[in-house]
C-alpha cells in the first residue's frame, strides 16, 4: 500500500473509541481528510472520531474530528486526550485542555480515572445553533419532541418511556440530525429515566451515526433532566458503552463528569499522500 505512515494511539472510554494523533510526531496535515481515512471501520483503524493533540507554550491543545471530517467538540475524547497527555508526562494531576475556544479543567487520578469540569449547558438558539425563534424546549422536530441544547456540541434531547428500536432509531436519527432547524446538524439523545438519579440513553451522533457513548450528549441530557425535574447533585447516565457519573449544583451550573479512559494500543496507519499535500501550518 502506498502513502504516508502515521503513528497513532487508540483510546476508548464508555464504548467511545478514538484514534489519537500526536501533532508533535506528525507535523501539520489536512486533518479533515485524515479523519475520513483513519476513522473508516474495516478500511483503516476505525473509530468514532480522531483526536489531534499537541503542546503550545506549556499548554495542552486538542482538536477533534468526526469520521466524516467535520470538526466538533467531544467530551469523551477530551478525557481520553487528557489521560494521554498525563501518561506522556506532559502534565501534573491538574491541568487545562484547550479545545475549540474552551478551557476545560481536568483532574487525573493516576489509577486511571479522569474528571473534567465542563462549562454550563446553553439553550441559546444562537449558540446551539438553531433557526428556531427562541429556546427549543420540548419542541417537535421530525416526528419526535425534544429540547435543543449545547454542551460544546449540539444535542436534541428526547425523553421517552422506552428507548427506540432499530427501525425508529435508524429512520428518525438522520432525519432530525439534518433537519433545517439545525444549520450545523444535531446529535439526537433518546433518554429513558429509570429513576431521578439514573438515565439510560441511545445515541445518534451527528457525523457518525450510532455510538455507544457520548460525553457531551450525556451531560446535555443530565442538564435537561435536572432543569425539567428541579434537581441538583449527582446522576448516572448509562449508554451501551457504560456509565458516566455527572454532577452539577444546578442545571445551569458547570458540570463535573468522570470516566475511565483506556489506552488500547499504539500503531502506524497508512494515509494517502493527499493528507499532507500542500499543507501549511495550522493552529
Amino acid at each position: 500500500m502506498s502513502g504516508v505512515v502515521v503513528p497513532f494511539t487508540k483510546l476508548e472510554t464508555v464504548g467511545n473509541d478514538f484514534v489519537l494523533i500526536n501533532r508533535e510526531e506528525v507535523g501539520d496535515a489536512n486533518w479533515n481528510q485524515m479523519a475520513i481515512e483513519v476513522c473508516a471501520r474495516r478500511f483503516s483503524v476505525g473509530s468514532d472520531g480522531m483526536l489531534v493533540i499537541w503542546r503550545e507554550d506549556n499548554e495542552i491543545h486538542l482538536r477533534f474530528f468526526n469520521p466524516d471530517g467535520t470538526e466538533d467538540f467531544c467530551g469523551n475524547g477530551l478525557r481520553c486526550a487528557a489521560w494521554y497527555a498525563y501518561r506522556q508526562g506532559w502534565t501534573g494531576l491538574e491541568f487545562v485542555v484547550h479545545q475549540l475556544g474552551k478551557q476545560i479543567a481536568m483532574t487525573v487520578n493516576p489509577a486511571g480515572r479522569v474528571k473534567a469540569l465542563m462549562p454550563p449547558a446553553s439553550y441559546d438558539p444562537a449558540i446551539i445553533p438553531t433557526t428556531f425563534g427562541g429556546e427549543m424546549w420540548e419542541v417537535p422536530v421530525g416526528g419526535i419532541t425534544g429540547t435543543a441544547v449545547t454542551t460544546g456540541s449540539a444535542h436534541f434531547v428526547v425523553f421517552c418511556d422506552e428507548l427506540p428500536g432499530d427501525e425508529e432509531f435508524l429512520r428518525l436519527g438522520p432525519k432530525v440530525e439534518n433537519d433545517a432547524v439545525f444549520p450545523e446538524r444535531v446529535s439526537v439523545m433518546w433518554v429513558r429515566p429509570d429513576s431521578d438519579r439514573h438515565l439510560s440513553m441511545r445515541i445518534w451522533e451527528r457525523g457518525v451515526g450510532e455510538t455507544m457513548g457520548c460525553g457531551t450528549g450525556a451531560i446535555a441530557s443530565a442538564s435537561v433532566w435536572f432543569r425539567k425535574m428541579g434537581l441538583n447533585g449527582e446522576v448516572e447516565v448509562q449508554s451501551k458503552g457504560g456509565v458516566l457519573e455527572i454532577e452539577m449544583d444546578r442545571w445551569d451550573a458547570p458540570i463535573s463528569v468522570e470516566c475511565d479512559p483506556e489506552e488500547m494500543f499504539v500503531g502506524e496507519v497508512f494515509v494517502t499522500n493527499s493528507v499532507f499535500a500542500g499543507v501549511t501550518a495550522q493552529a
